[in-house]
């Protein structure tokens, strides 16, 4: 479950980000619109002074989408206040988010035999995005796990047209967990896949992110 993170030598491609996608519960840390494409956390380096309460096993997880598509990974880091290589935990795999509106885990799941995560524990989740029209983006929520998460939340679902699928070539991984599919969708064809896995915090199965500058290989198309 948990990786080392891999020092890539990329050329420097700037990007103009054109959307932006905003963590909405957990609560991210703030508004990053200037500086999203910033890693980690879309620039946001202090951690929020409220801490969302996390259930130990896991637990809901919304964004606006401002891509109509873009491929996506969540990431969890175990420390007050993480650098981008202290994201190496994977809860989601690399999927492509699809339509512009809300996606919702009702309930992401954290993979169990993970150290350190226990009743109090503070910790941060990071979701990274690129999307089809250039730039890496970034933005992260701290939370504190609980044994007894708070009661009133409720369960969420995706906008309409708004949808999951796998970015892993067909039939590359018969074991895939279907995190991003155990998202509540509109639509009934939403298959996409998110098994923990050896990528690192800034990889996105192929896609590698440094700041502002990306260099953005995904089945044959650069970002």
């Amino acid at each position: 479950m948990k990786t080392t993170s891999t020092l890539l030598t990329l050329l420097s491609i700037p990007l103009f980000v054109r959307a932006h996608f905003q963590l909405t519960y957990p609560p991210s840390r703030g508004p990053n619109d200037q500086t999203q494409a910033t890693s980690p956390c879309g620039g946001l380096n202090t951690p929020s002074t409220t801490r969302t309460p996390w259930g130990l096993t896991g637990g809901q997880l919304k964004f606006e989408a401002g891509h109509d598509e873009a491929d996506t990974a969540v990431y969890l880091a175990l420390k007050n206040n993480p650098a981008q290589d202290d994201f190496n935990i994977t809860l989601v795999n690399r999927f492509k988010q699809i339509g512009l509106g809300t996606f919702c885990w009702s309930e992401l799941r954290v993979p169990g035999g993970i150290e350190g995560i226990r009743d109090g524990v503070n910790a941060t989740i990071q979701v990274v995005q690129a999307g089809h029209t250039g730039g890496g983006l970034y933005n992260c929520a701290d939370i504190t796990f609980v044994s007894s998460p708070p009661g009133g939340v409720s369960a969420c679902s995706n906008s309409s047209g708004v949808s999951a699928e796998s970015a892993s070539p067909s039939g590359s991984d018969d074991e895939h967990t279907d995190h991003a599919a155990n998202a509540s969708s509109s639509s009934s064809s939403s298959s996409a896949t998110g098994k923990p896995n050896d990528a690192s915090a800034n990889v996105i199965g192929g896609i590698a992110l440094v700041g502002a500058g990306v260099m953005a290989i995904v089945g044959g198309w650069v970002l």
